[in-house]
């Protein structure tokens, strides 16, 4: 039979995102094969395909399964090949090729690159993904809501108040479910994703939502005014652990399930869906501010209270049913080491999620390969799961160190870029810039006008974030993030501008306030497509499966108590520093966020889970070398005018080193697996195949 698998198809092309030299290159140097199989050859590969398919897989020897999953392994070899194939740009003799596609599964493979949404089995783990960001975003917007009365909670009325340090206890009520889901939440998603799966997370989550929203509604009404405050602290507490297991578990499920394409538009789906539970949080808070003061006037303001902090509770029930229908992470039951490593059941799953059994046998051998893989490659122990030896390894194993300083940083910038200024305190800050307002002389038209901008906000947010939707996969996710926090920066520094100096509240006007909202929203265009969903992407794929959770609560840990941070000092800020001195600050921290960004996270678009190993697993000081070079030759070629300068090479910062390893094949008492002359360049003799012989049955020279 022909050697159809030495054609090199390059499907992920750039898609590392590295500079020329860092990647997987069709050099003597490069990275690793595109995949763990591209070196086994024919015996092997059906040996070990047959093996995992009998003994793991229960699969009836020599049966219709058992078949096809020798099929779908030599699909999942030389993968690129047939998607050339299914899109009738290679031609060949009939029975040249190791697997005869079916026309159904060659439209299987074209819209499995081709078309976001070709899994159907996937749409209930989207809508639970999208359900679950909903509640994340909405439960910001009622606190945000709920700040505008703080008075009703209890804390213009406090102790703290009579001191000026009023902010400071708003402030700490505010922060409250953000530090806790960044100390308690986050690390408690390990053991409840271990035990319960990410569903199980998921709906734990839910139901923590669910019980603290409750009584934070209930709050407002049962209890006296200054002792609010104290129990809306603790019920925030609870909401805490629920939003730091949510945030942890709903992307990697989103992750771990989606077409390695379409990873990023998947997990995207995440932070776009809580910029509109941002959006329909505003909204709710301004209906339900309006219609209480239709039916009550002014004399029923805790009645308002009450129903903004307890409208979040509605979404939680319509997450719990959307998770409860879900399909769970194949990968969840492929971990080593584990009582319910269960291959079977994952091949159920993706089945499940999956257009077609090819697809599903083939992601499920791939699956299998590259998770026995990786622990080689990266020199980890599978035995050794104890919590402190994986946290340990974070630091000290290179593939794990990079992944967290790249996905720690991001997440890091979310917070500096000042977005969550306007998702936590919008209401308070244009209260802030508008004519003669104060805490003291608050009335229904300030508190609705506040309410309108931060629904602008909101609206902003979520419809600039549609652009993300595949360009997040094309574009990739550092492009979006260097284009677009320069954008910030200035944005941000204008709104600064726009606010008089010295800033007298007394005397502005509401061209000023008009002024600052264009600016706020067109930071936050800028933020949606770019900072906004990539910080939960990266954390959720850029680890291996041995440490997935751990690393992403680790990355989203950074993320909810840098927010709590943001949350808990922004009141006294702006009001020590006034809205423009506070506006100033973020456009600085927006610049500071991108010089992070371009020096040390790498590009991840369109691979798969598991071969991010090659992308990540490079040495950071050299990148870091080679991006602070490319800003010099930048700088002496458009700037200086030497356009004879050629852009540095990554090559001359790392060395030629050779990293091709070799994967560990089973011995079968023959050659294992193909030389690299043998899965090299060469073009095979069925690239060459004539239209006349296919048409006339004839077979080329083998």
């Amino acid at each position: 039979m022909a050697r159809q698998h030495d054609i090199e198809i390059n499907e992920l092309g750039s898609g590392s995102g590295l500079p020329h030299g860092h990647g997987r290159r069709n050099s003597a140097v490069h990275q690793g094969p595109s995949n763990v199989l591209a070196n086994y050859n024919d015996p092997t590969l059906r040996y070990d395909a047959a093996r995992f398919a009998v003994d793991q897989l229960y699969m009836e020897d020599k049966g219709n399964d058992y078949s096809d999953f020798i099929r779908a392994a030599f699909v999942a070899r030389d993968v690129d090949v047939y998607y050339a194939v299914a899109r009738g740009v290679l031609r060949y003799a009939p029975g040249q090729l190791d697997v005869d596609l079916t026309e159904d599964e060659k439209v299987a493979l074209r819209n499995e690159k081709d078309k976001l949404f070709s899994e159907r089995g996937i749409t209930m783990v989207t809508l639970a993904v999208v359900l679950a960001a909903i509640l994340q975003g909405h439960v910001q917007s009622s606190i945000n809501g709920a700040s505008l009365y703080a008075s009703k909670l209890g804390i213009d009325n406090s102790g703290a108040a009579d001191q000026g340090g009023h902010q400071w206890l708003l402030g700490s009520v505010n922060a409250a479910p953000f530090f806790t889901a960044a100390i308690l939440g986050c690390w408690l998603a390990l053991p409840v994703n271990d035990r319960l799966g990410r569903r199980g997370g998921m709906m734990v989550s839910a139901v923590l939502i669910f019980i603290s929203s409750l009584f934070a509604g209930l709050t407002v009404l049962i209890l006296r005014e200054e002792d609010r405050w104290k129990l809306l602290l603790g019920v925030r507490v609870l909401n805490g652990i629920g939003m730091g297991i949510k945030a942890v578990s709903t992307p990697i499920l989103a992750s771990e399930t989606a077409i390695r394409f379409w990873r990023g538009s998947f997990v995207l789906a995440w932070q776009l869906w809580v910029s509109f539970g941002i959006m329909i949080g505003f909204a709710f808070n301004l209906i339900f501010a309006a219609i209480v003061q239709r039916i009550y006037g002014d004399n029923n303001a805790e009645l308002t209270v009450s129903l903004i902090l307890g409208a979040p509770l509605v979404f939680a029930v319509a997450m719990l049913g959307a998770v409860w229908k879900c399909t769970e992470s194949p990968r969840y039951y492929m971990r080593g080491g584990r009582s319910k490593y269960n291959p079977r059941k994952a091949y159920e799953k993706l089945r499940k999620l999956r257009s077609c059994k090819l697809l599903a046998m083939k992601d499920m051998y791939l699956l299998h390969k590259t998770i026995e893989q990786e622990s080689r490659e990266i020199g980890l122990d599978l035995r050794d799961s104890s919590m402190p030896a994986k946290l340990g390894q974070l630091f000290t194993r290179r593939r794990l160190r990079n992944a967290l300083i790249s996905t720690s940083v991001v997440n890091l910038a979310q917070q500096l870029c000042g977005i969550n200024v306007a998702a936590f305190y919008s209401g308070d800050f244009f209260l802030s810039v508008l004519p003669m307002s104060n805490k003291d002389q608050l009335n229904y038209e300030s508190i609705i006008l506040a309410m309108v901008f931060s629904f602008g906000f909101g609206a902003v947010n979520f419809l600039f974030g549609l652009p993300a939707i595949k360009s997040i996969d094309t574009l990739g996710r550092r492009k979006w993030l260097t284009w677009t926090l320069p954008l910030m920066a200035f944005f941000m520094f204008a709104g600064a501008m726009s606010i008089p100096i010295p800033w007298d509240s007394r005397n502005n006007d509401h061209n000023t306030v008009r002024m600052v909202a264009l600016w706020l929203y067109l930071h936050a265009a800028a933020y949606s497509p770019g900072l906004g969903p990539i910080p939960f992407t990266l954390a959720s794929e850029s680890f291996p499966l041995s440490h997935r959770e751990l690393g992403c609560a680790f990355a989203i840990a950074v993320n909810l108590g840098f927010a709590g941070l943001l949350t808990l000092v922004f009141p006294t800020i702006n009001n020590n520093l006034y809205p423009s001195g506070s506006l100033g600050l973020f456009s600085g921290f927006n610049l500071l966020a991108f010089i992070l960004v371009y020096l040390l996270v790498e590009e991840t678009k369109e691979l798969s889970l598991e071969h991010l190993s090659y992308v990540l697993n490079g040495s950071k000081r050299a990148f870091v070398r080679y991006q602070v070079a490319r800003v010099s030759w930048f700088v002496r070629r458009y700037l200086l005018g030497n356009r004879n300068e050629n852009a540095p090479e990554m090559d001359n910062y790392v060395g030629a080193q050779q990293t091709d390893r070799e994967v560990q094949t089973p011995n079968t008492g023959s050659q294992s697996f193909r030389s690299r002359s043998e899965r090299g360049s060469r073009v095979s003799s069925i690239r060459s195949v004539s239209p006349h012989q296919v048409g006339s049955g004839g077979n080329p020279s083998r």
